[in-house]
């Protein structure tokens, strides 16, 4: 017997940012117009031409890496206290990693270049799955895990594939979302493209040069409509569905017209039975390099056609830099509050707009207006695109 698809609600949002350690806090910082872009400390790479990032204000612990604290402390901001009851094996933990455990590996190989054996221990913990395990303990959840590696999409493609579940009827709670940790791996690789600005990123300008790395966590508490009203909860918001495509174009650069970014918005929109004049934000992608923002734009347009010219368009890449798997996740949580609080948070040092970026991209300052539904992007390299559609909650 076929039974309808379930209600998904987001119940629980835990943020730990450049500019805070908590939701809130990070929120309060990003509608004032701040960032947390700052001189380079966690790493030491003297040589490299870019040394400025987002940076968290934590520390690793032994046997603990900094992607798995942040995640836990997003993890308890996101629960909120909620009591974890009812059967462990309908509780799901979905993550997109990046980094996870490549910190530790580099520290490991460092030790070992230099003729000292490091600690027998530690390649354990290179694992890129050890955030998703380490909060599956958190929760004692023994139901489906996962741990998505689609590069910059990943953490939003690990919240679409929590909906599916819950949709299904499969799961009773899910915890989705992403941390990231500054790596030397990774700095020298985008250095080494060219893909990071010297300077604070200009998302969507015309002097645009490059993107800014970044850290930090965000974890999401999804359940079905029907649980979270009977237990009472805070509801920040629905999920309506996600699409997903490739562009089989070119290893790092989009696609130049946006083509495959723009289906997967429009995936998203059909899976969620909603029409383009009922979204009122986009959280962009926007990573400030000069090929990604005109294709980004493109494809809004593609989507969205004329509704276009009503939608604000923001990205958060300018306040934390980009967190690379877990980047879905904060595009993700800064809707989320947008809708909740209907106000959309500014794109910084947005200036002298690229024309190619014609759209309303929120510069400098927050917006209030009334933003009803929300599209999520994500666009990794590879032409790996996701794009979340979400819901103000009005109580119905």
């Amino acid at each position: 017997m076929n039974h309808p698809p379930h209600r998904v609600v987001i119940t629980g949002l835990g943020l730990v940012s450049s500019l805070a350690l908590d939701r809130e806090g990070t929120w309060s910082a990003m509608l004032a117009g701040r960032d947390g872009l700052g001189p380079l400390t966690r790493l030491h790479l003297p040589l490299e031409p870019a040394q400025i990032a987002g940076q968290v204000a934590m520390e690793a612990a032994k046997h603990q890496t900094l992607c798995e604290l942040m995640a836990l402390r997003a993890l308890e901001e996101a629960l909120d206290g909620l009591p974890l009851r009812g059967d462990p094996e309908r509780i799901g933990v979905f993550q997109g990693a990046g980094t996870s455990g490549l910190p530790v590996a580099e520290a490991y190989l460092e030790e070992r270049l230099a003729g000292r054996r490091g600690q027998a221990v530690e390649p354990v913990y290179q694992s890129p799955s050890t955030v998703t395990d380490a909060l599956a303990q958190r929760l004692g959840a023994t139901g489906p895990r996962g741990t998505i590696m689609n590069a910059c999409s990943s953490s939003l493609l690990a919240i679409g594939q929590a909906w599916e579940r819950l949709v299904a009827g499969e799961l009773d709670l899910a915890v989705a979302g992403g941390a990231e940790s500054l790596c030397r791996t990774t700095y020298g690789g985008f250095s080494c493209l060219k893909a990071v600005d010297p300077r604070k990123c200009r998302p969507f300008s015309r002097d645009r040069a490059g993107l800014n790395l970044g850290e930090g966590a965000v974890q999401l508490v999804l359940e079905p409509l029907d649980r979270a009203q009977a237990r009472g909860a805070v509801i920040y918001a629905e999920v309506l569905g996600y699409g997903a495509s490739m562009d089989a174009h070119h290893p790092t650069a989009p696609h130049p017209e946006g083509e495959g970014a723009a289906r997967a918005l429009v995936m998203a929109l059909r899976v969620g039975h909603c029409e383009a004049t009922e979204v009122d934000l986009v959280s962009a992608h926007g990573t400030a390099t000069p090929a990604n923002d005109g294709a980004e734009c493109l494809a809004i347009r593609r989507a969205l056609g004329p509704a276009a010219d009503a939608v604000s368009v923001t990205s958060t890449k300018s306040q934390f830099g980009h967190t690379l798997g877990a980047a879905g996740a904060f595009g993700a949580a800064a809707a989320i509050l947008a809708l909740r609080d209907q106000v959309v948070s500014p794109t910084l040092r947005l200036d002298e707009p690229d024309p190619v970026c014609d759209l309303d991209c929120t510069a400098r300052e927050a917006k209030a207006r009334r933003v009803r539904a929300a599209l999520v992007n994500a666009f990794a390299f590879g032409g790996n695109n996701v794009c979340l559609l979400l819901r103000r909650w009005e109580g119905k």
